[in-house]
């Protein structure tokens, strides 16, 4: 395929955009789905018409047709074109004409040639130069001065330089329907434009920060869902460059910024870091799993962003950001009464058992902890955070890993020693999340100021001397539910038991949590909770921000057992 078809198509795109121009005063589209729509409706024509099917995709960018200040002369409209080269140039009498006339076409091409140096000096980017022949043609065919229609024979030949008898290599007698045909691509979309003044009416001239390139499929091939990609442009706009003053939070992973991608719809922006350890092919492992994930408990995926070595997810915003922030701030845990620490606990437990559930896979999320629990504006936990997941296969319940990837504490011990896995890893995080939910205290803070090895083990000291009740967070210990608190304690033990079979299901744990009839069975001590010289057979130091988000620590083991 040669160049010169692309130029050629590239003038009977223009065609369609003077029309747009002469009935909406805008140069070009308006944003890139306009775009994106715009050309798909060319290619369709040019199929109809027996011509390849790639043709319009080998030859543009979507990009390159959206509205852009910085495309020549911060030009954008015609009103601008007045504003900034007066209300007349020799432009508007030299194409005025019938331009089939051969003299008045030269004359017009030889005013256009002017204008566009005018252009050129007005914008100071000798690299528009090319912007700027367009934007002239498209004024001079636009019928804002040419007499004539912009599919016109006198605008196609001179202007666009088509020659009629030789357009794309049709026959004389169907150079008229083609172009009747191509022209009724681009002016089907007048009424999305239309729209799009209103909008613009309200908003000034501010452009739309919400920019979806494509959509991508993502799924388990049977039941795909369509994923919104954005450019980064427009991620660069929501989030101010990646400002500080927008950033939620950071971890392991990287940071992640709050963003707002349209009029108003606030999001959370994750921005993976290039020294997070994670690739391409985990990226799209973590698209596949959340972008169906859709439960009251499980934070909405929204979008993402793969362009110039980026990886970018984009996530509901959640107004209350983290759990972790509540239960481990003093000014802050006050707010978390008994009655919300319950439903949050109810909360994180279904939206678990919804992800072991889902679909036919089984998914492991692998750092459930209060990090990455987030909270909406009735305090309603959602889990996020599932870069770190793993799909079971079909049949498949268990399974071992070279790579041990999590966060101290919160990693079972057949996990953080073997690198074997199963749903069991996941009930016993909950229970170390559902001590720290009831205690209020933070398991890694007693890796370093206490003498238990755990939370866990702290606990069920206490516990054991029969004073379960001063396991319970101060602040909520005279108000709460006794006997609620600490059957949740004694749920908890039962999740953190050494062997994976001595824990219960989630399923179960929902069962116990929400029947006070269910008895519950005793249980042995908690993994980890003595010997801290053995806990952690592969061995290394907590990490933890600075930001009450722990960083995930990733172990390497030499080869799966």
């Amino acid at each position: 395929m040669d160049i010169p078809c692309c130029i050629s198509l590239s003038s009977l795109f223009g065609i369609g955009l003077a029309q747009q121009l002469k009935a909406t005063t805008l140069f070009l589209l308006p944003n890139i789905a306009t775009s994106n729509s715009c050309l798909q409706n060319f290619q369709s024509k040019l199929t109809s018409l027996s011509l390849p099917s790639n043709l319009v995709s080998y030859c543009f960018d979507p990009l390159q047709f959206v509205t852009n200040s910085n495309f020549c002369a911060q030009i954008e409209s015609s009103q601008d074109w007045v504003s900034k080269l007066n209300q007349t140039t020799e432009l508007d009498s030299a194409c005025k004409p019938d331009l089939t006339n051969l003299s008045s076409c030269d004359s017009c091409v030889a005013a256009a040639l002017r204008t566009q140096k005018q252009l050129i000096t007005l914008d100071g980017n000798t690299s528009h130069s090319l912007n700027c022949w367009y934007f002239t043609i498209l004024y001079a065919a636009a019928g804002v001065i040419n007499d004539s229609e912009p599919e016109s024979e006198g605008d196609i030949s001179c202007i666009f330089g088509l020659a009629m008898d030789s357009l794309v290599g049709l026959p004389k007698k169907s150079n008229t329907a083609f172009v009747t045909a191509i022209v009724s691509a681009i002016g089907g979309l007048l009424t999305i434009l239309f729209s799009y003044f209103l909008w613009k009416r309200t908003l000034g001239k501010k452009r739309a920060n919400s920019e979806i390139i494509s959509n991508v499929s993502v799924g388990d091939g049977k039941n795909d869902t369509e994923l919104p990609v954005f450019s980064l442009r427009s991620i660069l706009a929501a989030t101010n460059n990646f400002s500080e003053s927008n950033k939620l939070g950071e971890g392991g992973f990287g940071h992640v910024y709050k963003g707002i991608v349209t009029e108003s719809q606030e999001v959370a922006i994750k921005r993976l870091s290039k020294k997070s350890g994670q690739g391409h092919q985990e990226f799209m492992n973590e698209l596949k799993l959340i972008a169906k994930l859709q439960h009251n408990n499980l934070v909405r995926l929204l979008g993402c962003c793969i362009e110039e070595e980026e990886m970018i997810l984009l996530y509901e915003y959640m107004p209350n950001r983290s759990l972790d922030i509540f239960l481990f701030d003093p000014s802050e845990n006050t707010k978390l009464d008994w009655g919300k620490r319950f439903r949050i606990i109810e909360g994180i437990a279904q939206g678990v058992l919804y992800i072991h559930k889902h679909s036919r896979l089984k998914i492991i999320h692998r750092d459930l902890k209060a990090s990455n629990v987030l909270l909406d504006g009735e305090m309603n936990p959602k889990i996020s955070d599932f870069r770190m997941a793993k799909i079971f296969e079909i049949n498949q319940t268990e399974a071992n890993t070279n790579r041990v990837v999590g966060t101290y504490g919160y990693m079972s011990p057949e996990y953080a020693r073997y690198g074997h896995f199963s749903e069991k890893l996941d009930v016993f995080s909950f229970g170390v999340l559902l001590l720290e939910i009831v205690s209020g205290k933070r398991n890694a803070a007693f890796y370093r100021f206490e003498q238990s090895l755990t939370l866990a083990g702290w606990a069920w000291k206490l516990w054991k001397e029969g004073r379960g009740m001063e396991v319970i967070d101060a602040s909520i210990r005279q108000t709460c539910r006794p006997h609620e608190a600490l059957r949740c304690i004694h749920i908890a033990f039962l999740c953190v038991q050494e062997a994976p079979a001595d824990r219960p299901t989630m399923s179960l744990v929902i069962l116990m949590l929400g029947n006070e009839a269910t008895m519950l069975p005793p249980s042995k001590e908690p993994a980890f909770s003595t010997d801290s010289s053995n806990s952690y057979a592969v061995g290394s130091s907590c990490q933890s921000s600075t930001r009450f988000s722990n960083n995930a620590v990733t172990i390497s083991l030499p080869e799966a057992r």
